[in-house]
């Protein structure tokens, strides 16, 4: 008779090992464990029929992804196998290969010049994918300024691009890969609506309901970005960034620049923190939906007492009005001291999932 298909698999990483259980299948004697390295894409089934519904996978590699499924077995008869689960074992050996950095502005390195490559990308030497600590090697700078979702898999952000930021990272190699991601800021019109509570002669604070509601829209379209660079990486560690909060706590701010300190109330510099966190969080929700790494409270801590319009300038690492030409451009992004900071959000990311690692379905 064959056997029924096993249920609610489940996987705990351990070091250079995962521990496996799994509901028993109707009918099964047995059970063969198919293992995926997803780093080499090399697919093995283990010779040994387990009779009890667990077991301990020894000998694995540190640091690395695998997928597993069960396929239950009735003397010689194989039934369907379990739905898969991937888990990463815990730590992290030597050196990634390669490490892809995508995104937005707050990836490129605007605010900090000077710039180079794609021409409006405004990419920077001085941007956190430069910065990370061991183990990280010179990154290939995807990301470029103004990009939204539909720039990571839809639509080609300047003709002369070489395509989407997807389908560039899929020209090359991945192996054992890092990749890093900020997304979310331009598709809620962060900087347009920054504008307008910074030159407006009313109040921008009717705007909020309207803002939130963007944020809470955009969560299933993270989903589906991060999942698909899963697919094309399903062997990376992808680690999805968060903002900062941009300004300083109202009570203790002091704008430096005259436009932002004639501009920015009170009440308006509080609701652009409590956006920028409730998209922090809305990113966060979606990276934990589509199995990624989310680094957005440690961004968030990162700059807490550094925000735009704070009041010792010397400890501002977020700049505020930039110039009047184009009063947009470089404003509230990171300046060099903000983009170590975002580098050391990152690492700290990186530590907590080498010493937790992930568990995927």
């Amino acid at each position: 008779m064959t056997p029924g298909k096993p249920t609610s698999l489940n996987g705990t990483p351990g070091n250079q090992q995962v521990s496996l259980s799994w509901g028993a299948a109707t009918n099964a004697t047995g059970y063969l464990i198919n293992e995926t390295d997803l780093v080499s894409g090399q697919t093995t089934q283990l010779p040994t029929v387990v009779t009890g519904t667990s077991y301990s996978l020894i000998g694995l590699q540190v640091g690395r992804w695998y997928r597993f499924s069960i396929t239950p077995v009735a003397e010689t008869t194989q039934g369907l196998s379990s739905d898969p689960i991937e888990v990463r074992t815990k730590g992290f050996s030597g050196s990634y290969d390669n490490y892809y950095a995508l995104g937005d502005s707050y990836t490129a390195g605007d605010g900090a010049p000077p710039y180079n490559g794609a021409k409006n990308c405004y990419r920077s030497t001085k941007s956190y994918p430069y910065l990370l600590a061991s183990g990280a090697p010179t990154p290939i700078l995807i990301a470029c300024s103004g990009a939204v979702a539909d720039n990571i898999d839809k639509t080609v952000q300047y003709s002369w691009l070489p395509g989407t930021q997807l389908g560039e990272l899929q020209s090359y190699p991945r192996g054992k890969t890092l990749i890093t991601l900020t997304i979310g800021g331009n598709d809620i019109g962060f900087s347009s609506e920054l504008t307008n509570c910074i030159t407006s002669f009313t109040s921008c604070k009717s705007r909020r309901d309207a803002i939130s509601q963007r944020i809470t829209n955009l969560e299933p379209r993270l989903v589906q970005v991060y999942k698909e660079l899963r697919t094309a990486a399903p062997g990376a560690d992808i680690i999805i960034l968060g903002y900062p909060l941009l300004v300083a706590d109202p009570t203790i701010a002091d704008c430096h620049n005259p436009i932002v300190y004639t501009g920015l109330g009170a009440g308006e510099m509080q609701m652009i923190r409590d956006l920028a966190a409730q998209l922090n969080d809305t990113i966060a929700q979606a990276a934990s939906q589509a199995g990624v790494s989310a680094a957005t409270q440690e961004v968030e801590q990162a700059f807490a007492g550094h925000e735009a319009c704070t009041a010792d300038e010397s400890q501002e690492w977020i700049n505020e009005i930039a110039g009047l030409n184009d009063a947009l451009h470089d404003s509230f992004h990171p300046n060099s001291a903000g983009y170590q900071a975002l580098a050391g959000a990152v690492n700290s990311a990186r530590n907590l999932l080498y010493q937790n690692s992930m568990v995927r379905k």
